[in-house]
């Protein structure tokens, strides 16, 4: 059974000079947007506020849009020692392809990064193995169609590894500790449904299942917001849980989570996890 359309798209920038910060998700992610907006806005104000093809807006959607849940997220690692990144497009999102490969180039290379406004040299941009960039110049798209999360196989007994922070509630305050298993599955079942295009509603099913063991630690983290002028808090669970005893639904929602983020701010890159089966 087809449950999920998605591109991942894999950014491979040329090593230089330039340090990474500890944390990149930010970075990029506001990079990505300002590229993004110069690629996609037609309206001479140049602002969101008004705008007469603000229904139609790539970059409303992705960036400005309140109160939902954005088709996209970054896939990076924790201290890393180059930019290298992967982007996810899930749904109908991966229609906006072509204008997300031009802000990947457009931000990366034109605008630079950080303070200094760093600019890199991309390397390859591929797709699904592919190579729709090759360091010169973009190669066909013809080729290029989406991914399908398709789950068949099923496993009782699995082990989350959390490769970046999980930033997630737990009767309504910020979990720092652990979490229980329904409060992850929920989370997920919410997102999955946000992106399909469907309204929000209960889990409609009895989870199965148990958190054994848990070796999470608080990895505290913030960012910037240019927008509102402070720093905000990004702070969250990163390590490993282990978990018995799983009902097929509520393992196909891990294997969803893996691929689309789970908790608050999975656009930031925050929220990844691999699922690994237990033998």
């Amino acid at each position: 059974m087809q449950i999920l359309s998605y591109m991942k798209i894999d950014v491979r920038i040329h090593l230089s000079t330039y340090k990474p910060p500890f944390f990149i998700g930010s970075m990029l992610r506001g990079v990505l947007g300002n590229a993004l907006k110069q690629v996609s806005c037609i309206n001479p104000s140049y602002q969101c506020e008004g705008c007469f093809a603000l229904r139609e807006c790539l970059y409303y959607k992705f960036y400005e849009e309140k109160n939902t849940f954005h088709a996209f997220r970054l896939g990076i690692i924790m201290q890393p020692k180059t930019l290298d990144f992967s982007l996810y497009l899930f749904e109908n999102s991966v229609k906006t392809l072509p204008y997300m490969l031009s802000a990947i180039k457009k931000g990366l290379e034109e605008l630079g990064v950080g303070k200094e406004q760093a600019k890199q040299r991309i390397t390859t941009i591929k797709i699904a193995g592919q190579t729709v960039y090759d360091g010169v110049e973009f190669l066909s798209l013809n080729a290029i169609s989406p991914s399908r999360l398709e789950i068949d196989g099923f496993s009782r007994d699995v082990t989350l590894q959390f490769n970046m922070p999980i930033r997630i509630k737990e009767h309504n305050r910020l979990a720092r500790k652990g979490f229980e298993l329904p409060t992850l599955i929920n989370s997920i079942h919410h997102r999955y449904r946000q992106l399909k295009g469907e309204e929000s509603s209960r889990l409609g099913y009895q989870i199965h299942g148990e958190i054994v063991e848990s070796h999470l630690k608080f990895v505290e983290m913030q960012r910037f917001s240019s927008r509102q002028k402070s720093r905000m808090n990004l702070g969250g669970l990163k390590g490993t849980i282990k978990i018995t005893g799983l009902d097929k639904r509520s393992y196909v929602y891990l294997k969803i989570g893996e691929v689309i983020g789970a908790g608050k701010q999975t656009v930031f890159g925050l929220g990844s996890y691999v699922v690994k089966e237990e033998k």
